[in-house]
C-alpha cells in the first residue's frame, strides 16, 4: 500500500480517513525522514570530533567553518521546500505533468540558488579578516577556514539538487530510499574525512580544510545515488525529470519563489535565534556556555522527530488538498502536530527527570573541573523540557501550514516569536533582570510557546475556512 494512498474521492467535508490509518501513514512517511536527518547530524558530529583530534585551535576553526558551511545552504534549501509543498498538491490532484514541471523547475531553481550561496561562502574570509583587524583577540585561523570554503564550493549544486530528489521521493511515498542513501554514505563520509584530514601512505593530510573536500565528494555521491534511484525505480521512471532542463517556466518559477522564499526566511529567523542565544550565553563564562551547548545539542537531536513529522504533514496535507479532500487535509495536519507533541512530551519528561544522566553523555560527572558546568546544565534542562514541547508544536504546525502553501504569515509569526519575544525576552531576563543563563532559555521557551500557539491558531483558522468554503 502506498503511504500517500488516501482512499476514494468523496465529498470534501465528509471524506475522512480512519484516524489510525492516518497515524500510521504519517509515521511511515516521517520515520525514514527522521533517520536521514539524524544521519546528517552524525556527519556534523564526525567533523567536530575529528577537528578536535587536531587540537583546540583546529576545533575552533573547523567547527566554525563546518557550521557556517551549512547556513547559506539551509536558506536555499528552505526556498526549495516549495517543491514539496506544491508538488504534493499536483500529485494529490492526479496531475503528473504539473508535478513533472515543478520538479524540473526545482532543479533549475537549485542551480540558480547555488550561485548566491557560493558567493556568501567566498565572502566569509574577507568578513573574518575585517573583524580580525579590529579585534586583536580574534583567534580563528582564517586561512584554514577560507581553504575549507573553497574546497566546499562544488558541493553546493549537488546538495541543492538532492533536496529536489528528496522531495520527489517523499511526494511519491518512498522516503525510505533517502534513508538508505544516507546510511550508505555515512561510513564513506567518515572514512574519506579521516583519510583526507590525517593523511595516509606517507601523506600528512589536509587538516581542517578536508571537511570542505569530503563534503564535496559526499554531496556528489549522494546526488548520484539519488539520480540512479529515480531513473531506475518505479514509479519514478514515469517522470523524466532530467529532460528539457533548459526550458524555463518563468511563471512557475515565480510561484515557487513566492511559496519558498518565506520558508527560507523562517529558517533564517530560527537559525539566527539559536546563534543569538549562544552569543548571549557566552557573556556568562565558559561553564555556562558549555552547559548551553550540551543542552542545545540534545534538544537538536530530539527536534529531528517533530521536524520530520512537519515535513510529512506538508506532503500529506498538500496531497489531500490537491485531491479535493479538505477534511482529510485538516486531519492530516492535526495528526502530524499530535504525533510531534507526543514525542516531545516524552523527551521533555526525560529532560525533567534525568538531567544529570543526560549531562553525563558529554562531561565526566566525577571530574571536579566539570562541576560548575554540570550545575548550570541541571538548571537549564527543566527549562529545555518546556522549550521542547513548544518547539515540537511550532515546527509541526509550520509543516501543516506549508501544506496549505501558507508561508508568508508563518514567517511573520516566526519573526515575532523567535526574535521579538524569544531573543528580546531572553536578553531582558538575562541581562536587565540579572537572571543570567537561565534567563536566555526562559526567553527561548516563551518565544517558542508564543510562535507555536500562533501557528496552531493559524492552522485552525485556515483549515476551518477551507472546510467552510468547500
Amino acid at each position: 500500500m502506498t503511504i500517500l494512498s488516501a482512499g476514494p474521492r468523496k465529498g470534501a467535508a465528509e471524506s475522512r480517513l480512519p484516524l489510525i490509518q492516518d497515524i500510521f501513514a504519517t509515521i511511515g512517511l516521517a520515520a525514514p525522514i527522521a533517520v536521514a536527518l539524524l544521519v546528517e547530524m552524525a556527519m556534523g558530529v564526525s567533523e567536530y570530533v575529528m577537528s578536535g583530534m587536531l587540537g583546540t585551535d583546529a576545533l575552533a576553526s573547523g567547527g566554525f567553518g563546518a557550521q557556517f558551511l551549512y547556513v547559506p545552504k539551509i536558506l536555499a534549501m528552505g526556498a526549495l521546500y516549495s517543491v514539496a509543498a506544491m508538488g504534493s498538491h499536483a500529485h494529490g490532484a492526479d496531475k503528473p505533468d504539473e508535478l513533472l514541471r515543478i520538479l524540473r523547475q526545482g532543479l533549475r531553481l537549485g542551480a540558480i540558488l547555488a550561485v548566491p550561496v557560493m558567493l556568501v561562502m567566498l565572502g566569509l574570509g574577507p568578513v573574518l579578516r575585517f573583524f580580525a583587524a579590529r579585534y586583536p583577540d580574534f583567534s580563528l585561523d582564517i586561512d584554514v577556514i577560507e581553504q575549507l570554503m573553497w574546497w566546499a564550493l562544488p558541493s553546493v549544486a549537488p546538495f541543492l539538487w538532492f533536496q529536489v530528489i528528496r522531495s520527489f521521493v517523499t511526494i511519491l511515498g518512498r522516503p525510505v530510499a533517502i534513508t538508505v542513501i544516507g546510511l550508505s554514505i555515512l561510513p564513506v563520509f567518515v572514512g574519506i574525512l579521516y583519510l583526507l584530514m590525517f593523511g595516509f601512505g606517507g601523506w600528512k593530510g589536509m587538516g581542517v580544510p578536508a571537511i570542505g573536500l569530503a563534503t564535496t565528494i559526499i554531496c556528489w555521491m549522494q546526488f548520484a545515488l539519488g539520480v540512479f534511484y529515480v531513473r531506475r525505480a518505479r514509479p519514478f521512471t514515469n517522470y523524466p525529470i532530467f529532460r528539457h532542463l533548459f526550458q524555463g517556466d518563468a511563471k512557475l518559477m515565480k510561484e515557487m519563489l513566492v511559496v519558498g522564499a518565506p520558508i527560507a526566511g523562517a529558517y533564517l529567523f530560527e537559525s539566527g535565534m539559536f546563534f543569538a542565544s549562544t552569543t548571549a550565553m557566552s557573556g556568562f563564562g565558559e561553564d555556562t556556555l558549555a552547559a548551553h551547548n550540551i543542552v542545545l545539542n540534545i534538544t537538536s537531536i530530539t527536534f529531528m522527530i517533530p521536524y520530520a513529522m512537519g515535513q510529512a504533514g506538508t506532503v500529506r496535507v498538500g496531497y489531500a488538498l490537491g485531491a479535493g479532500r479538505v477534511a482529510d487535509a485538516r486531519q492530516a495536519g492535526f495528526t502530524a502536530i499530535s504525533l510531534a507533541l507526543t514525542w516531545m512530551l516524552l523527551a521533555a519528561i526525560v529532560m525533567w527527570l534525568a538531567p544529570r544522566w543526560l549531562a553525563g553523555f558529554y562531561l565526566d560527572l566525577d571530574d571536579v573541573a566539570n562541576a560548575a558546568a554540570i550545575a548550570v546544565a541541571m538548571t537549564l534542562f527543566p527549562i529545555a523540557a518546556i522549550f521542547q514541547f513548544f518547539d515540537g508544536l511550532q515546527v509541526s504546525a509550520l509543516g501543516a501550514l506549508r501544506g496549505y502553501k501558507d508561508t508568508k504569515m508563518p514567517m511573520l509569526i516566526a519573526f515575532i516569536g523567535y526574535w521579538v519575544v524569544g531573543i528580546g525576552g531572553g536578553i531582558l531576563l538575562a541581562y536587565v533582570l540579572d537572571v543570567k543563563g537561565p534567563g536566555v532559555w526562559w526567553g527561548l521557551a516563551v518565544g517558542l510557546a508564543a510562535s507555536g500557539t500562533m501557528l496552531l491558531l493559524r492552522f485552525l483558522y485556515l483549515s476551518r475556512r477551507r472546510l467552510v468554503l468547500d
